[in-house]
């Protein structure tokens, strides 16, 4: 039924809204502002990613010293637009570090589950660490520089490579792997010695001595599935290698 006729005191004839006619504007204006408010945040998600790239590309050219400023001014912006979506330089060190640790994680997973043995998966796992590590040093250190922070991206990525570690020694040890607790201890302390080794390598000057990338990632190996040995400098044996059919890097 049409809503009811009504003269106001001007004399002018309305029609009363009736309850479908209020509840369908009611629905039209609430489907317009959630569309405007979808579309609002879609372009803040792709505006913050065009941010990130552009402050890691920014950090690959200057280096990890570059400050929010000549961060802001490579990216053809301002400060206040960086600080609208991420407060202040460690926001920015942040999301940063979530990007660069993301990508690198999906490569250590798929590197992991292609390996044959789990020597082969430490040695994977070691080769793509440095293989990152490597390729962009600067952004590395701008995101391992950022204020600590027990929830960081780097501490997240840490632990789920511990996690992977895990996992993959429970795949290919089967009934003898090592009890959980153990289990836990040894790879908190093998993620802890790659970091560790490969932050090192990376700040040793770039002299004779000096191991190229493959070596330090074969040593590296060596060190988590044999132990540490200080008093010998050398890569897996022969022998050792053909044993724990850890492949050698191209």
């Amino acid at each position: 039924m049409e809503g009811l006729l009504l003269v106001d005191r001007y004399g002018a004839n309305h029609l009363k809204p009736t309850v479908a006619d209020t509840l369908g504007i009611v629905k039209q204006v609430t489907e317009n502002v959630d569309g405007r408010n979808s579309r609002w945040q879609r372009h803040r998600a792709k505006r913050r990613i065009e941010l990130i790239t552009a402050a890691r590309d920014a950090v690959a050219a200057h280096g990890a010293g570059i400050s929010m400023e000549e961060i802001a001014t490579a990216c053809g912006t301002s400060k206040s637009v960086f600080y609208r979506y991420f407060k202040d330089k460690s926001g920015v060190q942040a999301a940063v570090g979530e990007y660069f640790v993301s990508r690198m994680r999906t490569r250590m997973v798929a590197a992991a589950h292609e390996a044959d043995s789990f020597a082969a998966t430490v040695h994977a796992l070691v080769k793509e660490y440095l293989k990152s590590v490597e390729a962009s040093a600067d952004v590395y250190r701008f995101v391992v520089t950022a204020p600590a922070d027990g929830d960081s991206a780097i501490e997240q990525f840490l632990d789920s490579v511990c996690q992977l570690l895990m996992d993959q020694h429970i795949r290919h040890r089967g009934e003898q792997a090592m009890p959980e607790a153990l289990l836990q201890c040894w790879a908190a302390s093998t993620v802890g010695m790659v970091r560790g080794a490969g932050e090192a390598w990376l700040a040793l000057p770039d002299t004779d001595d000096k191991p190229d990338r493959p070596a330090m990632s074969q040593l590296i190996t060596g060190w988590a599935v044999q132990g540490l040995r200080p008093d010998t400098y050398t890569t897996l044996s022969a022998e050792d290698a053909s044993a724990q059919t850890t492949p050698q890097e191209s």
